[in-house]
C-alpha cells in the first residue's frame, strides 16, 4: 500500500525549476521570450491564457499580486502594459520597469523597495502604491509626491 501512494504522488505532473528560472511545465505555461523570474512567467502565462492573447507585448494590464517574484528582468517586453500590479511581493529592485513607457498605473504595496528613483523616468506613470516599503528613501519620496500630487501612496515611514 505504501509502495502504491509512492507512485501516485510520483504520477502527478510538476513543474521544474533551476535557480529559479522554469524549464518545465506539463501545464504549457512556458512561452518564449520569458522574463528571468519563474514566478513572474507564471503570472504573465496566466494573465495570456485568461485574456486569450498570444503575446506578452499584448498585455495591458498584470496582476501579479501575492506571487513570491523577486526579480523584474526582462519586463520590459510587455511594452503595451498600462497597469501592473506587484504588490505583496519579495521585490527589491524595481530598475526595469523604467523600459515600460505606457505605464500609468503600479501597485508595489508590500515589497522591499529601496530605490524608487527608476519611477521618476516613467512619464506616463500617473498613479503609484508604495505603502509596506519602509527602505524607501524620502528625498525619492518627495520627488515622486511633486510628480504625483495625491495619486501617490507612501509607505509610513521612509529612509532617510
Amino acid at each position: 500500500m505504501l509502495l502504491g501512494s509512492v507512485f501516485t504522488a510520483c504520477s502527478q505532473p510538476m513543474a521544474v525549476s533551476v535557480n529559479n528560472r522554469a524549464v518545465y511545465d506539463p501545464g504549457g505555461r512556458l512561452l518564449g521570450s520569458e522574463v528571468l523570474d519563474a514566478d513572474l512567467q507564471g503570472c504573465i502565462n496566466l494573465a495570456l491564457r485568461q485574456q486569450n492573447l498570444n503575446s506578452p507585448s499584448q498585455l495591458s494590464v498584470l496582476s501579479c499580486a501575492n506571487s513570491e517574484i523577486r526579480e523584474l528582468d526582462n519586463i520590459g517586453q510587455l511594452i503595451q502594459l498600462r497597469f501592473l500590479d506587484l504588490g505583496n511581493n519579495l521585490i527589491t529592485n524595481i530598475t526595469p520597469l523604467e523600459n515600460l513607457r505606457q505605464l500609468s498605473g503600479l501597485n508595489l504595496a508590500g515589497n522591499q523597495v529601496n530605490d524608487i528613483s527608476p519611477l521618476l523616468n516613467i512619464p506616463s506613470l500617473t498613479s503609484v502604491i508604495l505603502d509596506g516599503n519602509p527602505a524607501v528613501p524620502c528625498d525619492q519620496l518627495v520627488s515622486l509626491r511633486q510628480q504625483l500630487g495625491d495619486n501617490l501612496s507612501e509607505p509610513a515611514v521612509c529612509s532617510d
